[in-house]
């Protein structure tokens, strides 16, 4: 069925929580599937909330139509859909419908409800007992009918894998490929997520179910103990674990230690089958019992028994069909209050669409979908009372001493404390909202910072000027943005100094960037006089004053705040800037207004030397965060890489080069990989008709990205005898041929790697 382009904004009744309005431009409708918002969105495409002719609600996956003109991004696109078609385990979402031909093209799978795995951990703790080898047994039956249908999903992670109220749920299929693909074939060969990783991908292995397995031995880990078994960092140093086998397995119930170690053996041939992980998890046949014609249970069935039985305490996180249908007219609100189309109640949340990946292929790999935290009670309030509650869970975190009753505020990280039920308890409305904050989808703030009026008096004595001119020369506006599926942190302002104007942590690597050149200028790498660390910049930078006056001791309510039903509270904090490149820490007083809903509204506060205003003007949803120097044609702004990370040193045309991963979607490894490729006669390196001359000459690697070498210009030597220089890469994909059978190359914007000469 084509696609009907939308004619003007989308309904203006509110939206579900956990989907965004549609833009202009979307499209009202995919095949037989009427939208209702945005999932979430990334470089290659977009994910939407729909729902189909009976009221069923689904996914629907697109990409973008600049790239779905491009022979290889549709073909990699009709993979994913025979992937998905494949898929038919308990614990895999399922493709519903697709259409690989439209202009467009779309695919429709589950829309499953909950939150990722790392989000419940969060939130309520460890799993524990027979909840934890349900899991365990789930996520091993998810792979075992993966790799049983030939496929190898590749980007086993926290982020995708959803607690469904049903069981485990594995989706985003965005880099799955057959079991066996050669690297040498194989486009996504270098993505996945490090920490998660099996450490034969880094040597160039195919593709094999035994990664996969791996994978599934950190996810137990992580479920048993509540921590990443080989710890936070670079992906250098989480390489470097992986491959070493330095895990940390403390805390690992006895009974399922075994396993999990088998599964995170550094060597392949030494991990158990997905298949042999079920047959020591689930129950034996002998046990499991006999179906109505004497046959033995089938695993599946086993399966579904111990969900059944032992799966606890996980609701659909405020999911409601009813609020989706109502959001574009399918019932009526008298059919709402009667729960029409099995509705789940309507307290707040999010779900994941099951194959919601949507971002380009990076070490941080795809985006999962908009997974968050939601649907929080305690106490009394019933499930049908507030839709999506966890009543049933004791001890969790969530529950806060002396406050009573905690439900869900209608924002789509959820989790935030009703303000009636906590009066006199302004600590843990403030604690509430950092969380939110540090565990939701993602953020933006505004902040303006100046020099407090004292010490902008003290440097007008010293400098002679006025202190008006002081305060003007101090003032700074930074916007702070955060998506928490990239694991990407952008602050746009020149908090780096040395002419930056913006700086990334992404993925715990350090980018900084600086205004685009001129035509024909050479970009200048900056050697870095700053201080401060991509860990430096991250979400700790916002939330840390929030849980500085949270435990402070000393926080007091305010009264009311500018908006309707919002608290203001006010105390002691440190404030953390990062200024110049350098870290600035000062004990200051402040205040913060909390919204309705719990969510922080704004924060104020002055210390010695800086006084701060901080507006958030995105919470409760997710946020896209676009590599700025990727280009407006990409969501980018055209800046200039200043600095990046340097993976290590190559050497052509007799001289050495430093080799930087330019771009956020570029791992060290995939960069050092291709500089090895540069000059040699690998079938994965063509040098294409008409992009080569004397003064120039163009790589086109594994077909997906150009590397240049020019001669340089040397006065006193012929063109000929000048030495060459590599310059960049940038990704290129194939676009046919010309009339005079050269190769036509797209180019896209955006530098990847970037070689700097050895001195």
């Amino acid at each position: 069925m084509s696609i009907t382009p939308s004619p003007g904004p989308p309904p203006a009744d509110p939206l579900p929580t956990g989907l965004k309005p549609l833009e202009r431009g979307d499209p009202r409708r995919l095949g037989p599937y009427r939208l209702v918002g945005r999932i979430g969105a990334g470089g290659m495409g977009a994910v939407y909330g729909g729902l189909d002719e009976s009221g069923r609600c689904v996914a629907v996956k697109t990409v973008h139509a600049k790239f779905a003109r491009r022979r290889a991004y549709r073909e990699a696109f009709a993979r994913e859909v025979d992937m998905l078609s494949r898929a038919r385990g308990v614990s895999t979402a399922h493709l519903h419908a697709a259409d690989v031909t439209a202009r467009v093209p779309w695919l429709a799978f589950d829309y499953v409800p909950g939150r990722d795995l790392r989000s419940h951990v969060r939130e309520f703790g460890p799993l524990r007992g027979e909840m934890l080898r349900a899991f365990a047994a789930g996520t091993a039956e998810g792979l075992a009918a993966l790799h049983a249908a030939g496929i190898a999903h590749r980007d086993i992670k926290p982020g995708n894998v959803i607690l469904s109220p049903d069981g485990p749920k594995i989706v985003d299929f965005g880099i799955a490929t057959t079991i066996g693909t050669r690297r040498a074939t194989d486009r996504g060969a270098s993505y996945g997520t490090p920490g998660w990783v099996a450490p034969e991908r880094y040597a160039g292995a195919s593709a094999a179910p035994a990664a996969d397995v791996f994978a599934w031995g950190a996810l137990v880990a992580l479920a048993a103990t509540g921590r990443d078994p080989f710890g936070r960092g670079t992906p250098e140093e989480l390489s470097q674990r992986v491959r070493t086998g330095h895990h940390d397995m403390e805390g690992v119930p006895e009974d399922l230690r075994p396993l999990v170690e088998r599964a995170l053996s550094t060597d392949p041939d030494q991990r158990p089958s997905a298949v042999e992980l079920m047959g020591a998890l689930l129950l034996p046949p002998a046990e499991a019992g006999v179906d109505g014609r004497g046959r033995a249970v089938p695993a599946a069935e086993t399966l579904r028994v111990l969900l059944r039985d032992y799966w606890r305490g996980v609701d659909a996180a405020g999911h409601d069909p009813t609020r989706w249908a109502a959001a574009v007219g399918m019932v009526s609100a008298a059919g709402l209050a009667g729960g029409l189309l099995g509705g789940a109640g309507t307290g707040a949340g999010t779900g994941v669409g099951a194959g919601a990946g949507t971002g380009a292929g990076s070490a941080g790999g795809a985006a999962a979908g908009s997974g968050g935290t939601a649907g929080l009670a305690t106490g009394t309030t019933t499930a049908s009372a507030t839709g999506g509650t966890l009543s049933a869970i004791a001890g969790s975190k969530a529950t806060i001493a002396g406050v009573g009753v905690l439900v869900t505020a209608g924002v789509a990280t959820g989790g935030y404390v009703v303000y009636d039920q906590v009066q006199g308890a302004p600590a843990e409305a403030v604690t509430a909202a950092a969380t939110s904050l540090e565990e939701g989808d993602g953020f933006v703030v505004e902040v303006e910072r100046r020099f407090a009026d004292a010490h902008a008096e003290e440097v007008a004595a010293r400098t002679g000027q006025s202190v008006e001119a002081v305060l003007e020369e101090s003032r700074a506006t930074v916007e702070y943005r955060y998506a928490a599926d990239q694991d990407t942190f952008l602050v746009h302002g020149e908090v780096m100094g040395q002419g930056s104007v913006a700086a990334a942590d992404s993925g715990g690597r350090l980018y900084v960037y600086g205004p685009a050149l001129e035509e024909g200028e050479a970009s200048q790498p900056a050697t870095p006089a700053w201080e401060a660390t991509a860990e430096d910049l991250g979400p700790g930078l916002v939330t840390g004053p929030l849980r500085g006056m949270a435990e402070s001791g000393d926080l007091e309510e305010g009264g009311s705040g500018d908006g309707a039903d919002s608290r203001v509270y006010t105390g002691p904090l440190t404030s953390r800037l990062v200024v110049d490149g350098e870290v600035v820490e000062e004990a200051a007083r402040g205040l913060v207004e909390l919204g309705a809903g719990g969510e922080p509204v704004r924060m104020e506060y002055t210390g010695a030397l800086w006084e701060v205003r901080a507006d958030f003007t995105e919470t409760g949803g997710s946020v896209e965060v676009v590599d700025p120097q990727q280009g407006p044609e990409l969501g980018g702004e055209r800046l200039e890489v200043l600095h990046a990370p340097v993976c290590g040193e190559t050497e052509l045309y007799e001289r050495g080069w430093r080799v930087r991963a330019d771009a956020w979607e570029m791992s060290c490894d995939r960069a050092m990989e291709v500089a090895g490729l540069l000059g040699t006669e690998s079938e994965r390196v063509e040098t294409p008709i008409g992009y080569a001359g004397t003064g120039a000459v163009t790589y086109f690697v594994d077909r997906e990205m150009t590397c240049t070498g020019v001669r340089e210009f040397v006065p006193e030597l012929p063109g000929a005898s000048s030495p060459w220089s590599l310059v960049d890469c940038e990704p290129a994909a194939s676009a046919g041929e010309t009339d005079l059978g050269w190769e036509e190359l797209d180019f896209e914007p955006s530098t990847l790697i970037r070689f700097l000469r050895v001195d």
